[in-house]
């Protein structure tokens, strides 16, 4: 049997990713979505970073959930995003923010389907969204203390 040239090799592993793995045919306008939506200027708020992004299935693309963590200042947020289950359209986020302060969190979806969703963080600083249309959102968090400014994360997908 005879070797593959490096550039065959290449080649060969491109195609299964391809096919294994291909591009969601709506990423385009997904990534234009969230390019407008960072566009804001007129909205005073503090812009959470993130921190860390982990799985907690391994696999490509698909519906298992993973975990993100953003940060700014004081200010800490993990949130949990499980898409879809399989027989539903909607995934579940779940929230913890520290240090735990009374806030109103706001799911904003940023792509074509657009839609607010309201919770409030409990006094252990938990929130959670149950039955979320898959899509890309951004976390909006309001202090109830009149003084202090909102927090918003950067969009993600559900």
């Amino acid at each position: 049997m005879s070797e593959l040239s490096r550039e065959r090799l290449l080649a060969v592993v491109r195609q299964a990713w391809n096919a294994m793995d291909p591009v969601p045919e709506d990423l385009i306008v997904k990534m234009q979505a969230v390019v407008a939506s960072e566009q804001v200027t007129d909205l005073d708020y503090e812009l959470l970073v993130l921190v860390e992004r982990s799985r907690e299935l391994a696999g490509t693309r698909g519906g298992s959930a993973y975990t993100l963590q953003f940060a700014h200042g004081d200010v800490a947020l993990l949130v949990r995003a499980a898409g879809a289950e399989e027989g539903t359209s909607t995934g579940r986020l779940d929230g913890w923010l520290a240090p735990a302060v009374a806030m109103t969190v706001r799911a904003s979806r940023v792509d074509d389907g657009g839609g607010d969703w309201d919770v409030e963080a409990d006094d252990r600083g938990r929130f959670e969204f149950k039955n979320l249309p898959s899509g890309l959102f951004r976390l909006w968090l309001t202090p109830r203390d009149a003084g202090a400014r909102p927090f918003g994360t950067p969009a993600f997908e559900i």
